[in-house]
């Protein structure tokens, strides 16, 4: 029995967690499906997910599938369908039981397919990643647990088919951290897993609480608030829901971030009237270092993934612009490029590109651009405003805020910007999404 402690502070027990199968012809198969998906003008791969089998009943089945099906359309390399919507394929007469042939008949290209046994809390989910044209397995996993790691247990498969397909790990098995008006007219902090499910208030103070940060071990969540009053930096244990301020003393602070290793927090704190800089405190919140100085205006710090330096945005030259400096402290060169109004950037996990919010047209949109500089690329056109930008831990995806439908809700990009979907319907007044690491195993 091995125990995870997730980023709510409630245990998830996974036990058994093995690899079922990982053939030997798997990396043949995987680089011919990784070809046909990356190919020219290939959009979105038909993936079918199969009901499971076994005695765990339908509602195994249905929560484990519609989590792992859900996942893999919102990546964008999968057109993905229910095994109930196609014919039913009487399996159990091909290699490793699946009828390939029959499979492929009914339109699946990728196939994933499982068991679920068991009786009372307890249940066994076993689930394998077949491509049917080469007639090959790709890999699988088991797990044993309860029926409220169901879900779980979908992401983290969910996880592992991305793996299996493109080399990487997908972003599923984490936590969501955002802002939210959902329980009344106060901005609130929320967080939920991947697909919306066990949503929980962690603010209840009913005033503004903005700009959540997950630490590194996801135990902890930095949050800004005025609920004494003023924006005061505050350090939550996300478990408990206990918290505490840093950073004492006068001056008004706003937009914390842990660095890569959770040691230390950059935060931007008001040192005069129409002047603020970028400080770096230790976990205690005394403070280590200045990192900025000079006139203007310098807020919503952002650490590289290797912690030596940080981008944040900066008044400096009139207009607020992205500006990259070193964590040290010292001079910074800017690396947003055109428009009057640049703000909100977010360093991704792979330290290449950083994303930000900027001003076109009387809109805000997401922008990426090089870590270095150079031409920065827009991600989102429409219509509304599209805020507040946050990197999967893969850094292949990004969490944004948008009000193209009317309210503000969280929607999910690839790193080009061509697939963009709501993550979730219904939804309103959800801002300032922070993504969390994975959960772990």
């Amino acid at each position: 029995m091995t125990r995870t402690r997730g980023a709510a502070g409630t245990g998830v027990r996974l036990a058994g967690w093995v690899i079922v199968c990982a053939c030997v012809a798997a990396s043949d198969a995987r680089a011919q499906v990784r070809g046909t998906i990356f190919g020219p003008g290939e959009s979105a791969f038909p993936l079918v997910v199969d009901r499971l089998s076994g005695s765990g009943g339908e509602l195994c089945s249905q929560r484990f599938t519609e989590t792992v099906a859900r996942d893999l359309d919102l990546s964008g390399l999968f057109r993905v369908t229910s095994g109930g919507a196609l014919p039913r394929v009487a399996d159990g007469t091909g290699p490793d039981g699946v009828d390939f042939a029959g499979w492929g008949a009914a339109g699946a290209r990728l196939l994933v397919k499982g068991s679920c046994e068991g009786a009372g809390d307890q249940l066994t989910v076993e689930a394998r990643l077949f491509d049917v044209g080469e007639r090959r397995q790709l890999g699988g996993k088991r797990w044993t647990g309860s029926r409220r790691d169901l879900r779980r247990m979908g992401h983290r498969f969910a996880d592992e088919v991305m793996r299996l397909v493109t080399g990487e790990r997908g972003p599923f098995d984490t936590r969501i951290a955002f802002v939210s008006t959902r329980g009344g007219r106060a901005k609130e902090i929320w967080e939920m897993g991947f697909d919306g499910e066990d949503a929980r208030q962690l603010t209840r103070n009913g005033t503004i609480n903005l700009s959540p940060a997950w630490s590194p071990d996801r135990r902890e969540l930095l949050f800004t608030s005025f609920k004494d009053g003023s924006p005061r930096l505050y350090v939550m244990d996300v478990a408990s829901g206990q918290s505490r301020t840093l950073l004492q003393g006068p001056g008004l602070t706003n937009g914390g971030r842990f660095s890569p290793d959770g040691n230390r927090i950059a935060v931007s704190r008001e040192q005069g009237r129409g002047d603020s800089e970028i400080v770096v405190i230790g976990r205690d919140g005394g403070v280590l270092r200045q990192t900025t100085s000079g006139a203007g205006i310098d807020v919503s710090p952002t650490w590289s993934p290797d912690g030596g330096r940080i981008a944040f945005c900066s008044t400096r030259a009139g207009s607020p612009q992205i500006y990259v400096g070193d964590a040290g402290g010292g001079s910074a060169r800017r690396v947003s490029g055109g428009g009057s109004y640049n703000t909100s950037p977010a360093w991704s996990p792979k330290g290449d590109k950083i994303a930000y919010t900027g001003r076109v047209g009387g809109r805000f949109q997401v922008f990426v651009v090089p870590a270095s500089g150079g031409e920065p690329r827009q991600l989102t056109t429409s219509g509304g405003d599209n805020t507040d930008p946050a990197w999967s831990p893969d850094g292949r995806y990004l969490l944004f805020s948008s009000t193209r439908d009317g309210a503000p809700s969280l929607w999910i990009t690839d790193e080009q910007g061509q697939k963009q979907r709501q993550l979730l319907r219904g939804a309103t007044g959800d801002t300032s999404p922070a993504w969390s690491t994975w959960l772990g195993e």
